[in-house]
């Protein structure tokens, strides 16, 4: 399902979670491989604790981070489709 600004989404409780200096390591069991956020990547594993559209957590992310809107935005879808890739996250239209 492609990720759109209406798409809401939400992090894959069913992950090994862990906290290592302000950075989320997560672990997929099932598919025995893990995966590494930044602090950017962690806060935004931290929003989508509740299911969030894209569009409004791009507003926060723009409100809470320098930088171009636009940019800010190709870089979560970026991310986004990669997280929905490895199921990561729940994509809901």
């Amino acid at each position: 399902m492609p990720i759109t600004p209406e798409t809401t989404v939400t992090r894959n409780d069913d992950l090994m979670i862990a906290e290592i200096d302000g950075e989320v390591v997560l672990m997929h069991v099932d598919k025995g491989n893990y995966y590494g956020l930044d602090q950017v990547g962690s806060d935004i594993w931290e929003r989508m604790a509740a299911p969030v559209s894209v569009a409004d957590l791009h507003a926060a992310l723009v409100a809470d981070y320098e930088g171009d809107a636009e940019e800010i935005r190709a870089d979560l879808m970026e991310l986004l489709e990669r997280m929905a890739e490895h199921d990561l996250v729940r994509v809901a239209a």
